[in-house]
């Protein structure tokens, strides 16, 4: 018996033995099929550049990702296993690749996608803080060879034509992009995701305080972007990424020189950037110097238009497991002029600026339900003095600062990446900080100081309803407070603000095939009124206008609507947008009719009332064959007043058409344009109408490697001498303002 129970007893032993290894190599097979992070970089194969924005998708399992600012991508928590790995972007040509996927082969390495004939850069980081690539809202960017080619020696020349995009013109130095018919403070210019910290969107005599040779890559947001950037944004942004702060890097060393001239204001200008490379860390530095003359029109030279910059900047980067940031410097030193006064040869008006910033950014894994965070932080100090200049007979030189501007701004944003949960694929939350110290001085201060300081949380989410369809949504809260600083104009002045606003976006994005995408969103944005809005009462010598404000100007709220429908094959683009917005307490900076009498300005004043914005644009990119291409866009912008009058308003650009015809043989190109902008005759009370005119231009360029890294571009812009007026300048007393014919020749090597 004890025989029998001791038999039984180890034959239950050997089953027990036996269940515990079934369990324990189940175990074992599971483990070994732990989830590991695939990961990669997407490169141009013909330039050598990241591509941002590649699609990324894992086939086999209905997910994906798209590639950051550096050409990286990653997909989270993939099982060891064999999957279909497919690469998709715009204008590129889409490859498979089939990987054995394990701890061992969970990174690619360095991916290459051939670009076709057509090549289209739509993917804007700008647009999304999770960097989805997909589009809500109509945007484009430019960077790489498209970039260079466009390069000219202020922002808002460089952009002017562009769809949607037209510049406020003061002379070439300060003209500053106006995004569909949205100017001033309404578009938000960025450095490198954050306020740039000068004064550009206050006046229309102030300065874009970068040069555009400094960019790597340029973004534009059209349409209202309050969601991620608060305050400002209610027209659009551009943002210009310098890459002072390396995100990614080879061992070695890199680098780019760019040398460009101009006969219309015997312009000339060069940059230069360096970058080298260890295992785990990077150091670059730029710099850049552009002097011009008096600006060359039909009817003889602009005077007060001639400038001088120069500025540098030198930034570092660490990288290690999870993470990568690092911090950077710049300085810049800027004179240029302002084209009033122009009936006195010994009168002249000058703007003498600086700017010192620091910039620092940390992105690093955080390996839980907030996967990734990242750190952005741009501050400094801002100086400009406008400076009236008289020369008497004996030639002395007095010389009286009439305004002075001292500011110490910061912005900082704080974003944290989530992963898919439940019905939300990756999403976003955030924290925004602004705030800055603005001191005014001078004999004719016409505004007091401020201190100013904005706080916000938002969010940022998307819903993939299916394969084909997305659903956006967001939201934006925003703190507000403002206190006024007094000067010698304002002793006795103590008036300050505060408040709560919010922004909302909801979107779709439909692709119903791969040659057809469309996106709609519906938005609400907002826009404190500016200090000059507010208080502002004097002469401003730089803007040449006698501002009159008024405190009691409630916050911009605008209402609108985004649509969007993309066609695309091989050789084959076509985008259809348009926008509609309501907008209460919109603010305008309206003429009286009425001159000052000790300036001798014309009085301006800042008041508010319900206003309509609506318009679109249509642009087609059509590669006829390999060599030869053809480009077409048109533009329309129309604004209305719709409270207590009902008139246009003012500074609304007019419909304009712009024709492309490109010889590309991968050696060398040709190109002609012609853009065509009508008459504006739908004015404001005390604004002058403007005729129609035609613009002729010539292109060419030669590249000494099959790459396109060593390059020269000669442009020929307005080759038939035409005088005409813009209808967004701001020069006074002077009918045909714009520049003439002006040749300009670039070279451009990249290493």
């Amino acid at each position: 018996m004890d025989m029998e129970n001791k038999l039984h007893m180890n034959k239950r032993t050997k089953q027990l033995n036996h269940l515990f290894a079934t369990i324990l190599f189940t175990i074992l097979v599971i483990t070994g099929l732990q989830s590991q992070d695939l990961q990669g970089v997407v490169y141009d194969a013909n330039r050598g550049e990241t591509l941002v924005g590649v699609n990324v998708m894992v086939v086999d399992k209905n997910r994906g990702t798209t590639t950051g600012l550096d050409g990286s991508f990653e997909i989270k928590d993939l099982r060891e296993g064999t999957y279909t790995i497919r690469f998709t972007y715009i204008g590129y040509e889409s490859f498979e690749i089939t990987h054995e996927h394990s701890p061992e082969t969970a990174n690619l390495g360095n991916l290459q996608m051939q670009s076709t004939d057509l090549q289209l850069q739509e993917i804007i980081i700008s647009a999304t803080p999770v960097g989805s690539g997909v589009r809500y809202q109509a945007a484009q960017s430019y960077s790489g060879e498209l970039l260079r080619q466009k390069s000219d020696m202020s922002l808002g020349v460089m952009l002017d034509g562009e769809p949607g995009l037209s510049m406020r013109s003061f002379g070439p130095a300060p003209s500053r992009p106006v995004i569909r018919g949205f100017d001033g403070e309404r578009v938000l210019v960025l450095e490198n995701g954050e306020r740039m910290g000068d004064l550009s969107g206050t006046a229309h005599d102030h300065v874009v305080a970068l040069d555009p040779l400094a960019a790597d890559r340029i973004e534009i947001v059209r349409g209202p972007a309050s969601l991620l950037y608060g305050s400002s944004a209610i027209g659009g942004v551009v943002n210009m990424m310098t890459g002072d702060i390396p995100t990614y890097w080879d061992s070695g060393l890199e680098g780019r020189l760019s040398f460009q001239g101009a006969s219309g204001n015997d312009m000339f200008g060069g940059f230069g950037k360096l970058t080298h490379g260890w295992d785990n860390s990077a150091i670059t530095g730029r710099f850049s110097y552009r002097t011009a003359g008096e600006m060359r029109t039909p009817e003889g030279r602009l005077p007060g238009t001639e400038m001088e910059n120069f500025e540098g900047a030198l930034g570092f980067s660490l990288q290690g497991n999870g993470y990568n940031g690092g911090i950077a410097l710049m300085g810049m030193d800027m004179v240029y002029g302002i084209p009033e006064e122009i009936d006195d040869p010994d009168e002249s008006v000058e703007i003498r600026l600086n700017k010192q910033m620091g910039q620092a950014r940390l992105t690093a894994d955080l390996g839980g339900f907030f996967e990734e965070v990242e750190f952005r932080f741009q501050g400094g100090r801002f100086f400009q003095q406008e400076v009236e200049i008289e020369r008497e007979a004996d030639g002395t030189v007095d010389e009286d600062v009439e305004i002075e501007f001292t500011q110490w701004s910061m912005s900082s944003t704080v974003t944290f990446m989530h992963r898919p949960i439940g019905i939300l694929d990756r999403g976003a939350l955030g924290m925004n900080l602004y705030g800055r110290t603005l001191e005014v001085g001078g004999e004719e201060a016409f505004t007091p100081g401020d201190d100013n300081l904005q706080f916000a949380l938002f969010t940022f989410q998307e819903i993939p309803l299916s394969t084909r369809l997305r659903l956006q949504a967001g939201l934006r809260g925003e703190t507000y407070s403002q206190s006024t600083r007094t000067n010698e104009f304002f002793p006795d002045i103590d008036e300050s603000r505060s408040g709560f606003n919010f922004s909302a976006s909801t979107g779709l994005n439909f692709r119903p095939n791969d040659n057809i995408e469309a996106g709609f969103q519906l938005a609400r944005a907002y826009r404190n009124p500016s200090l000059e809005e507010l208080y502002a009462n004097g002469p401003h010598i730089g803007a040449g206008a006698f501002e009159i404000g008024d405190k009691n100007l409630d916050t911009e709220v605008s209402y609108g609507s985004d649509l969007f429908v993309s066609f695309f094959t091989e050789n084959l683009h076509i985008e259809v947008a348009g926008f509609f917005n309501h907008i209460e307490d919109y603010i305008i900076f309206q003429n009286t009719g009425q001159i000052d009498e000790d300036s001798d300005f014309p009085i301006f004043e800042y008041l508010a009332d319900e206003a309509r914005m609506m318009g679109g644009e249509l642009n087609l990119s059509w590669q006829i064959t390999p060599e030869w291409s053809l480009s077409s866009g048109v533009d329309y912008v129309r604004g209305d007043r719709r409270g207590e009058v009902s008139e246009p308003l003012p500074f609304i650009p007019p419909v304009r058409w712009r024709n492309g015809l490109r010889y590309d043989n991968q050696s060398f190109w040709l190109g002609a344009d012609v853009r065509v902008v009508s008459g504006q005759s739908r004015v404001s009370t005390e604004e002058n109408p403007t005729g129609g005119y035609t613009l002729y231009g010539l292109e060419g360029g030669y590249r000494f490697d099959e790459d396109g890294r060593h390059s020269v571009v000669l442009k020929g812009q307005n080759i038939f001498d035409k005088s005409y007026r813009d209808h967004l300048s701001r020069v006074r007393e002077r009918n045909n303002p714009m520049p003439g014919r002006n040749i300009s020749l670039a070279y451009h090597f990249t290493f």
